[in-house]
């Protein structure tokens, strides 16, 4: 089959053009900075035998994060095969890194061609491990940054406050339609308001305090074993003032401010660097290095484990984006 220019495969590819260019934009304005060959000399430096620890840490964020995904499954009465849902799982990491966050209802499009299942019946699952990453995340920070500065607890209970809150909103219906309200009082809130209106109500049957908590914990301690990774990246290198408190927050909170771009390139890669100059006053070259080899851990290896599993449904992946597009709305609308 050709490929035509909007398919799923050409916004992959798409995608991994972007963020490559990116990423060697970003890392080469951080070289510079810190002078080339002072940052090769800190990779040299590196103690390489640390890197299948890294790549464990990320496989095991990774498979915290498919237990809850079967989880949610199961929630809904939704049974694949192991084989296959490990590899929708994994094809959806690989989409993380294309524009328009095609990666969002991949994993649903996957189930629906392969197995029959209606992607509105499986599209909740989506949104609420968003939600479960989203709130652990705030968790993390926020504890990162406790851990560090004893007089900032109260920073943790509050975010700790404000995540149950979250959950015993979206889990009422008139709670909800409160908080939306106010939400369309915002600039642009009159059109956020209604998508998320129709995440929310098409996303009902796990909103549940039980769904809702396991996204949590699971989200956490996945997203920790990252934060750790960080931690462990700058130990490769001697740096013992990066403590893995401020590795918590400083991972935590660069994911979080990478949202606004595909895979956070750019945006996380500069706050990782940042954060551990500023904070912990680790030189240019150690973090930009640092920097780099935990991307590779991470956001580079979920892409390739992506798109090995992208493999597997090759006929899928050529069809057109607007029309799963449609699809998806048509879905939800119903």
């Amino acid at each position: 089959m050709s490929e035509r220019k909007n398919t799923l495969r050409a916004r992959f590819n798409h995608g991994l053009a972007i963020t490559l260019a990116i990423g060697v934009a970003v890392y080469m304005f951080f070289g510079i900075r810190s002078e080339w060959r002072e940052t090769a000399d800190a990779l040299g430096s590196f103690a390489w035998k640390l890197a299948p620890v890294l790549l464990a840490l990320s496989l095991g964020n990774y498979a915290l994060r498919f237990v809850r995904w079967e989880i949610y499954l199961r929630m809904l009465d939704i049974h694949v095969p192991l084989k296959s849902s490990i590899s929708i799982f994994a094809a959806g990491l690989a989409m993380t890194i294309t524009p328009g966050k095609v990666g969002e209802f991949l994993k649903s499009y996957l189930l629906k061609e392969a197995h029959g299942v209606p992607m509105a019946t499986s599209a909740p699952v989506v949104f609420v491990e968003r939600v479960g990453d989203l709130l652990g995340l705030i968790l993390l920070a926020s504890f990162g940054v406790a851990t560090r500065r004893p007089d900032l607890v109260p920073i943790l209970v509050g975010s700790t406050a404000l995540c149950l809150l979250s959950i015993v909103v979206l889990q009422s219906e008139s709670l909800t339609a409160m908080a939306l309200s106010i939400v369309r009082k915002l600039p642009v809130g009159d059109k956020i308001a209604p998508k998320v209106q129709e995440l929310i109500d098409s996303s009902r049957s796990l909103l549940g305090f039980r769904a809702l908590m396991i996204g949590l914990l699971l989200g956490t301690g996945a997203w920790f074993l990252e934060c750790a990774g960080y931690w462990l990246a700058f130990g490769g290198f001697g740096v013992e003032e990066f403590d893995l408190a401020l590795a918590t927050f400083g991972y935590s909170i660069s994911t979080l401010a990478g949202v606004v771009s595909p895979g956070g390139i750019g945006v996380t890669d500069a706050g990782l660097i940042e954060i551990a100059k500023e904070l912990a006053g680790v030189s240019s070259a150690i973090s930009t290095a640092a920097s780099f080899i935990v991307r590779i851990a991470t956001l580079w290896f979920a892409v390739a484990l992506g798109a090995l599993a992208l493999l597997r449904f090759k006929g899928l992946v050529d069809v057109d984006v607007d029309e799963i597009k449609d699809a998806a709305s048509s879905a939800a609308g119903g």
